[in-house]
């Protein structure tokens, strides 16, 4: 009886303890592809592997992109970079874009997407912060972190000299001698610094809020889908094309 009662009481403590433990985080992932149908309560994406339906909502965050020239990345932007690895350690951008929200994805990490006739290939994402250098370099200065080819993220300031960013970012840690991943909000991680090479074929755009009214059907989207444990997936945020430009990370 004594040996049936403690094996009641730890099953129930089991219990307990499974019934206060946190619910598991949502997956995050990115879906591209072209809207098919979006309404108040849900968007439809058609993509390469087919169509994909997901839950839209108040909390919804939409944004679409404009052009930008690499003399418009100014000082405090806080930029994307998607790159591979270009000559003497440098990245190659294949694509810049700016983005509102300073420190959002900071790090280094891999990145399999490519904008439309690049290279093809794992690449890296690079997310920092750019200041003023010499030798129209960019240079950056490190913001503190909130949340293929390579993304590189950093807040500009222009310098004098060539196309060229120099980007400092906040990492997850060092491996093999280089900071690396995605900065952990809270946690002391690691600094690094990737010199950038940009061309004028570099595509450049800023990311700006968007109306969800405006979007429509027929549009290139990039959406960050969540999906919670029970596999309902809900867009978190979605950057959609616009008079033709696309958003290419």
């Amino acid at each position: 009886m004594r040996v049936l009662i403690a094996t009641l009481l730890a099953l129930s403590s089991s219990v307990a303890i499974a019934a206060d433990a946190p619910p598991a985080p949502p997956k995050t992932t990115l879906v591209r592809g072209t809207i098919q149908s979006l309404d108040a309560k849900s968007m439809t994406i058609k993509t390469d592997a087919g169509d994909f339906t997901a839950a839209v909502g108040l909390t919804t965050r939409f944004a679409t992109v404009e052009k930008r020239s690499f003399s418009q990345i100014k000082p405090t932007d806080f930029v994307g970079v998607t790159s591979v690895p270009g000559k003497d350690g440098h990245l190659s951008a294949e694509e810049i874009h700016i983005i509102p929200l300073a420190g959002l994805g900071e790090g280094q990490y891999p990145w399999e997407h490519h904008p439309s006739g690049a290279k093809t290939g794992m690449g890296s994402m690079t997310n920092g912060t750019v200041m003023a250098g010499s030798n129209n370099a960019m240079t950056a200065v490190p913001k503190k972190p909130m949340m293929g080819g390579s993304m590189t993220n950093g807040t500009v300031v222009t310098g004098a000299g060539n196309w060229q960013l120099n980007v400092t970012y906040h990492g997850a840690g060092m491996v093999d001698g280089k900071c690396a991943g995605l900065a952990i909000p809270g946690k002391p991680g690691c600094t690094g610094t990737s010199i950038v090479d940009v061309t004028p074929a570099t595509p450049i755009v800023a990311i700006v809020p968007y109306r969800h009214d405006l979007v429509k059907p027929g549009v290139y989207v990039v959406a960050q889908v969540l999906t919670d444990a029970a596999g309902k997936a809900s867009v978190a945020s979605a950057t959609v094309e616009k008079n033709g430009v696309k958003p290419e990370f």
